[in-house]
Protein backbone atom coordinates (compact mmCIF):
# COMPACT_ATOMS: atom_id res chain seq x y z
CA UNK A 1 0.00 0.00 0.00
CA UNK A 2 1.29 3.32 -1.05
CA UNK A 3 0.00 6.76 0.02
CA UNK A 4 -0.74 9.25 -2.38
CA UNK A 5 -2.00 12.41 -1.37
CA UNK A 6 -5.53 11.64 0.20
CA UNK A 7 -5.58 8.27 -1.95
CA UNK A 8 -4.31 5.46 -1.45
CA UNK A 9 -2.68 3.01 -4.26
CA UNK A 10 -3.52 -1.41 -3.18
CA UNK A 11 -1.82 -3.34 -5.32
CA UNK A 12 -1.64 -6.99 -5.20
CA UNK A 13 -0.81 -10.01 -7.15
CA UNK A 14 -1.34 -13.68 -5.59
CA UNK A 15 -2.11 -17.10 -6.41
CA UNK A 16 1.17 -18.04 -8.44
CA UNK A 17 3.64 -19.48 -7.30
CA UNK A 18 5.35 -19.62 -10.53
CA UNK A 19 5.12 -15.50 -10.28
CA UNK A 20 6.64 -15.85 -7.18
CA UNK A 21 9.73 -17.34 -7.26
CA UNK A 22 10.73 -15.38 -9.95
CA UNK A 23 9.91 -12.38 -7.96
CA UNK A 24 7.19 -10.34 -10.54
CA UNK A 25 4.59 -9.37 -7.77
CA UNK A 26 7.34 -7.54 -6.00
CA UNK A 27 8.85 -6.06 -9.25
CA UNK A 28 5.55 -4.60 -10.39
CA UNK A 29 4.78 -3.20 -6.85
CA UNK A 30 8.19 -1.29 -7.14
CA UNK A 31 7.40 -0.17 -10.21
CA UNK A 32 4.08 1.06 -9.89
CA UNK A 33 5.03 2.73 -6.36
CA UNK A 34 7.71 4.56 -9.12
CA UNK A 35 5.14 5.48 -11.38
CA UNK A 36 2.46 7.06 -8.73
CA UNK A 37 5.42 8.84 -7.26
CA UNK A 38 7.07 10.11 -10.67
CA UNK A 39 3.69 10.77 -12.73
CA UNK A 40 5.36 9.85 -15.94
CA UNK A 41 3.88 11.51 -19.46
CA UNK A 42 3.28 7.54 -20.71
CA UNK A 43 2.74 5.38 -17.65
CA UNK A 44 2.63 1.83 -19.64
CA UNK A 45 5.98 3.04 -21.66
CA UNK A 46 7.34 3.99 -18.23
CA UNK A 47 5.94 0.48 -17.07
CA UNK A 48 7.29 -1.23 -20.15
CA UNK A 49 11.25 -0.16 -19.55
CA UNK A 50 11.08 -1.12 -16.21
CA UNK A 51 10.26 -4.16 -17.05
CA UNK A 52 13.01 -4.26 -20.03
CA UNK A 53 15.82 -3.33 -17.50
CA UNK A 54 14.51 -5.82 -14.85
CA UNK A 55 15.03 -8.59 -17.51
CA UNK A 56 18.61 -7.14 -18.55
CA UNK A 57 19.65 -7.16 -15.15
CA UNK A 58 18.47 -10.72 -14.55
CA UNK A 59 20.30 -11.95 -17.27
CA UNK A 60 23.35 -10.16 -16.42
CA UNK A 61 23.11 -12.22 -13.34
CA UNK A 62 22.61 -15.25 -14.74
CA UNK A 63 25.30 -15.22 -17.66
CA UNK A 64 27.96 -13.65 -14.31
CA UNK A 65 27.04 -16.81 -12.64
CA UNK A 66 27.29 -19.52 -15.44
CA UNK A 67 30.62 -18.20 -16.12
CA UNK A 68 32.05 -17.88 -12.73
CA UNK A 69 30.36 -21.88 -11.85
CA UNK A 70 32.82 -24.72 -12.16
CA UNK A 71 32.66 -25.61 -15.54
CA UNK A 72 31.04 -22.73 -17.28
CA UNK A 73 31.06 -21.41 -20.01
CA UNK A 74 34.02 -19.37 -20.39
CA UNK A 75 33.66 -16.03 -22.15
CA UNK A 76 37.03 -14.47 -22.62
CA UNK A 77 39.13 -17.29 -23.82
CA UNK A 78 41.42 -15.18 -24.99
CA UNK A 79 42.08 -13.70 -21.17
CA UNK A 80 43.00 -16.92 -19.94
CA UNK A 81 45.47 -17.88 -22.56
CA UNK A 82 47.02 -14.18 -21.68
CA UNK A 83 47.02 -14.92 -17.98
CA UNK A 84 49.02 -18.07 -18.54
CA UNK A 85 51.95 -16.46 -20.40
CA UNK A 86 51.99 -13.96 -17.94
CA UNK A 87 51.36 -16.32 -15.02
CA UNK A 88 54.65 -18.23 -16.99
CA UNK A 89 56.62 -15.21 -17.38
CA UNK A 90 56.44 -14.06 -13.36
CA UNK A 91 57.44 -18.17 -12.61
CA UNK A 92 60.34 -17.92 -14.66
CA UNK A 93 60.88 -14.08 -12.54
CA UNK A 94 60.86 -15.17 -9.58
CA UNK A 95 64.18 -16.92 -9.11
CA UNK A 96 65.77 -13.26 -9.74
CA UNK A 97 66.88 -11.59 -12.88
CA UNK A 98 68.92 -13.13 -15.72
CA UNK A 99 72.62 -12.53 -16.27
CA UNK A 100 73.78 -9.27 -17.70
CA UNK A 101 77.02 -8.71 -19.20
CA UNK A 102 77.11 -5.42 -17.28
CA UNK A 103 75.83 -3.48 -14.41
CA UNK A 104 73.79 -0.34 -13.61
CA UNK A 105 74.47 0.77 -10.59
CA UNK A 106 71.12 2.58 -9.17
CA UNK A 107 69.79 4.48 -5.37
CA UNK A 108 69.47 2.09 -2.41
CA UNK A 109 73.00 0.43 -3.79
CA UNK A 110 71.43 -1.88 -6.07
CA UNK A 111 72.19 -2.88 -9.62
CA UNK A 112 70.27 -3.46 -12.41
CA UNK A 113 71.51 -6.43 -15.17
CA UNK A 114 72.00 -5.46 -18.50
CA UNK A 115 72.60 -7.39 -22.28
CA UNK A 116 72.59 -6.40 -25.54
CA UNK A 117 70.42 -9.49 -26.24
CA UNK A 118 67.84 -8.60 -23.96
CA UNK A 119 67.75 -5.00 -23.01
CA UNK A 120 66.12 -1.87 -24.79
CA UNK A 121 66.57 1.98 -24.35
CA UNK A 122 63.12 3.36 -24.40
CA UNK A 123 62.21 6.94 -25.22
CA UNK A 124 58.74 8.66 -24.06
CA UNK A 125 57.62 11.52 -26.39
CA UNK A 126 60.74 13.82 -27.25
CA UNK A 127 58.78 15.86 -28.90
CA UNK A 128 58.80 19.14 -30.10
CA UNK A 129 54.97 19.77 -28.74
CA UNK A 130 56.41 18.76 -25.34
CA UNK A 131 60.31 20.43 -25.35
CA UNK A 132 60.00 23.48 -27.69
CA UNK A 133 58.27 26.95 -26.69
CA UNK A 134 56.30 26.49 -29.88
CA UNK A 135 54.86 22.88 -29.15
CA UNK A 136 50.95 22.35 -28.46
CA UNK A 137 51.79 21.79 -25.21
CA UNK A 138 55.14 23.43 -24.23
CA UNK A 139 53.45 26.75 -25.38
CA UNK A 140 51.69 26.52 -22.34
CA UNK A 141 55.07 26.01 -20.12
CA UNK A 142 58.04 26.98 -21.72
CA UNK A 143 59.21 30.75 -21.50
CA UNK A 144 62.51 30.66 -21.11
CA UNK A 145 64.71 27.75 -23.03
CA UNK A 146 67.85 28.64 -20.72
CA UNK A 147 65.93 27.45 -17.85
CA UNK A 148 63.11 24.98 -18.45
CA UNK A 149 62.27 21.73 -16.43
CA UNK A 150 60.83 20.02 -19.52
CA UNK A 151 64.10 20.13 -21.28
CA UNK A 152 66.52 19.27 -18.77
CA UNK A 153 66.70 15.72 -19.24
CA UNK A 154 66.91 16.52 -23.30
CA UNK A 155 71.01 16.24 -23.35
CA UNK A 156 70.90 13.18 -21.16
CA UNK A 157 68.20 11.38 -23.95
CA UNK A 158 71.51 12.23 -26.45
CA UNK A 159 74.09 10.58 -24.13
CA UNK A 160 72.24 7.27 -23.40
CA UNK A 161 71.29 6.87 -27.55
CA UNK A 162 74.77 7.14 -28.24
CA UNK A 163 75.54 4.83 -25.47
CA UNK A 164 72.99 2.56 -26.53
CA UNK A 165 73.48 2.41 -29.93
CA UNK A 166 77.43 2.32 -29.40
CA UNK A 167 76.80 -0.79 -27.57
CA UNK A 168 73.87 -2.12 -29.85
CA UNK A 169 71.17 -2.28 -27.56
CA UNK A 170 67.61 -2.08 -29.01
CA UNK A 171 65.81 1.25 -29.21
CA UNK A 172 62.64 1.83 -29.45
CA UNK A 173 60.52 5.76 -29.28
CA UNK A 174 56.89 6.63 -28.47
CA UNK A 175 55.04 9.30 -30.14
CA UNK A 176 51.95 10.50 -28.46
CA UNK A 177 48.84 12.10 -29.71
CA UNK A 178 47.24 11.76 -26.44
CA UNK A 179 47.21 15.34 -25.39
CA UNK A 180 45.41 15.28 -21.68
CA UNK A 181 41.64 14.08 -22.66
CA UNK A 182 41.87 15.15 -26.48
CA UNK A 183 43.41 12.37 -29.25
CA UNK A 184 44.82 14.07 -32.23
CA UNK A 185 44.82 11.37 -34.18
CA UNK A 186 45.12 13.53 -37.12
CA UNK A 187 48.46 13.80 -36.61
CA UNK A 188 50.00 10.20 -36.94
CA UNK A 189 51.76 9.84 -39.93
CA UNK A 190 51.03 14.10 -40.92
CA UNK A 191 54.95 14.48 -40.90
CA UNK A 192 53.39 17.54 -38.49
CA UNK A 193 56.86 19.00 -37.00
CA UNK A 194 55.49 19.31 -33.39
CA UNK A 195 54.25 16.18 -33.29
CA UNK A 196 57.76 14.39 -34.56
CA UNK A 197 60.53 13.27 -32.27
CA UNK A 198 62.82 16.88 -31.55
CA UNK A 199 65.13 16.91 -34.37
CA UNK A 200 68.05 16.30 -31.84
CA UNK A 201 66.20 12.96 -30.62
CA UNK A 202 65.24 11.47 -33.87
CA UNK A 203 65.16 7.48 -34.70
CA UNK A 204 67.42 6.19 -36.99
CA UNK A 205 66.55 3.57 -39.70
CA UNK A 206 65.91 -0.22 -37.66
CA UNK A 207 64.89 2.04 -34.86
CA UNK A 208 61.14 1.14 -33.23
CA UNK A 209 58.87 4.33 -33.43
CA UNK A 210 55.41 3.80 -31.89
CA UNK A 211 52.20 6.15 -32.21
CA UNK A 212 50.15 6.00 -28.49
CA UNK A 213 46.66 7.46 -27.14
CA UNK A 214 47.30 6.16 -23.98
CA UNK A 215 49.68 8.12 -21.39
CA UNK A 216 51.75 4.83 -21.13
CA UNK A 217 53.14 3.23 -23.99
CA UNK A 218 52.24 -0.36 -24.18
CA UNK A 219 48.69 -0.07 -23.62
CA UNK A 220 47.54 1.33 -27.52
CA UNK A 221 51.14 0.59 -29.13
CA UNK A 222 52.48 -3.39 -30.65
CA UNK A 223 55.37 -2.42 -28.19
CA UNK A 224 55.60 -5.00 -26.53
CA UNK A 225 55.21 -7.51 -29.53
CA UNK A 226 58.36 -5.31 -30.93
CA UNK A 227 60.08 -5.67 -27.67
CA UNK A 228 59.15 -9.61 -27.32
CA UNK A 229 59.99 -9.96 -31.12
CA UNK A 230 63.70 -8.57 -30.65
CA UNK A 231 64.14 -10.92 -27.46
CA UNK A 232 63.76 -7.78 -25.02
CA UNK A 233 63.05 -8.40 -21.24
CA UNK A 234 64.76 -5.21 -19.93
CA UNK A 235 64.07 -1.84 -20.37
CA UNK A 236 66.00 1.74 -19.52
CA UNK A 237 63.49 4.38 -19.47
CA UNK A 238 63.49 8.00 -20.05
CA UNK A 239 61.71 10.46 -21.23
CA UNK A 240 58.80 13.34 -20.29
CA UNK A 241 56.95 13.42 -18.77
CA UNK A 242 58.24 12.01 -16.03
CA UNK A 243 54.92 12.04 -13.72
CA UNK A 244 52.50 11.14 -16.51
CA UNK A 245 53.60 9.09 -19.80
CA UNK A 246 56.92 8.05 -18.44
CA UNK A 247 55.42 6.93 -15.10
CA UNK A 248 52.68 5.56 -17.14
CA UNK A 249 55.18 3.26 -19.06
CA UNK A 250 57.18 1.89 -16.27
CA UNK A 251 54.03 0.50 -14.59
CA UNK A 252 52.39 -1.00 -18.19
CA UNK A 253 55.98 -2.24 -18.25
CA UNK A 254 55.91 -3.66 -14.58
CA UNK A 255 52.37 -5.17 -15.35
CA UNK A 256 54.17 -7.56 -18.57
CA UNK A 257 57.06 -8.51 -16.86
CA UNK A 258 59.35 -6.10 -17.86
CA UNK A 259 62.00 -4.82 -16.28
CA UNK A 260 62.46 -1.42 -15.70
CA UNK A 261 65.72 0.80 -14.95
CA UNK A 262 64.70 4.36 -15.12
CA UNK A 263 67.07 6.90 -15.86
CA UNK A 264 66.53 10.14 -13.66
CA UNK A 265 68.26 12.95 -15.50
CA UNK A 266 67.21 11.75 -18.67
CA UNK A 267 63.74 12.53 -17.53
CA UNK A 268 61.73 15.40 -16.74
CA UNK A 269 58.76 17.30 -16.11
CA UNK A 270 56.98 20.78 -16.41
CA UNK A 271 57.58 21.37 -12.56
CA UNK A 272 60.49 19.78 -10.69
CA UNK A 273 58.87 18.79 -7.72
CA UNK A 274 56.41 16.55 -10.51
CA UNK A 275 59.49 15.02 -11.83
CA UNK A 276 60.69 14.28 -7.98
CA UNK A 277 56.92 12.90 -7.22
CA UNK A 278 57.30 10.58 -9.71
CA UNK A 279 60.73 9.31 -8.99
CA UNK A 280 59.80 8.58 -5.32
CA UNK A 281 56.98 7.19 -5.97
CA UNK A 282 58.84 4.76 -8.78
CA UNK A 283 61.95 3.92 -6.62
CA UNK A 284 61.11 4.11 -2.73
CA UNK A 285 58.55 0.20 -3.19
CA UNK A 286 61.91 -1.03 -4.25
CA UNK A 287 64.71 0.23 -1.87
CA UNK A 288 62.22 0.33 1.19
CA UNK A 289 62.99 -3.03 3.76
CA UNK A 290 59.76 -5.25 2.92
CA UNK A 291 59.75 -4.69 -0.88
CA UNK A 292 63.68 -4.86 -1.92
CA UNK A 293 63.68 -8.57 -2.62
CA UNK A 294 64.03 -8.25 -6.53
CA UNK A 295 65.08 -6.14 -9.24
CA UNK A 296 62.80 -3.71 -11.29
CA UNK A 297 59.67 -5.16 -11.02
CA UNK A 298 57.58 -2.99 -8.21
CA UNK A 299 58.12 -0.10 -9.92
CA UNK A 300 61.71 0.16 -11.45
CA UNK A 301 64.95 0.92 -10.08
CA UNK A 302 66.03 4.54 -10.51
CA UNK A 303 69.95 5.32 -12.24
CA UNK A 304 72.00 7.99 -13.85
CA UNK A 305 73.09 8.87 -17.49
CA UNK A 306 76.65 8.69 -16.18
CA UNK A 307 75.94 4.73 -14.51
CA UNK A 308 74.37 3.33 -17.57
CA UNK A 309 77.21 5.20 -19.56
CA UNK A 310 79.72 3.37 -17.41
CA UNK A 311 78.01 -0.37 -18.31
CA UNK A 312 77.39 0.49 -21.57
CA UNK A 313 80.73 1.49 -22.89
CA UNK A 314 82.58 -1.50 -22.02
CA UNK A 315 79.70 -3.66 -24.25
CA UNK A 316 80.84 -1.25 -27.14
CA UNK A 317 84.29 -2.91 -27.31
CA UNK A 318 82.71 -6.24 -27.32
CA UNK A 319 82.22 -8.40 -30.69
CA UNK A 320 79.26 -7.61 -31.91
CA UNK A 321 78.04 -11.75 -32.45
CA UNK A 322 78.50 -11.76 -28.83
CA UNK A 323 75.54 -11.87 -26.78
CA UNK A 324 74.11 -12.77 -23.36
CA UNK A 325 72.26 -16.32 -22.70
Amino acid sequence: MVAAGKQELKVTVEGSDYLDEHDIPAKLRALLQEAEEKRPAEPLKFLAEGLLAEAALASAKKQKLEASAPGGPEKHPHDLVRRAEMSARAKALAAGPPPGEADVSCRGDRAFPVARSDTALVLIDMQSDFLEPSGRVGQHYITNLEDCPVRSGMEGCRRLLAAARAAGLTIAHSRSHRYGATVNDHLVGAGDEGYELHPTLRAQPGEIVVDKWTFGAFASTPLEDELRARGVERILLCGVLTNVCVFATASQAVDRFFRVCLVEDACAAFQPEWHDMAIKLISEPQVKKGHNGQIGLYFGEVSTVQAVEQALTPLAKLPKTSKAD
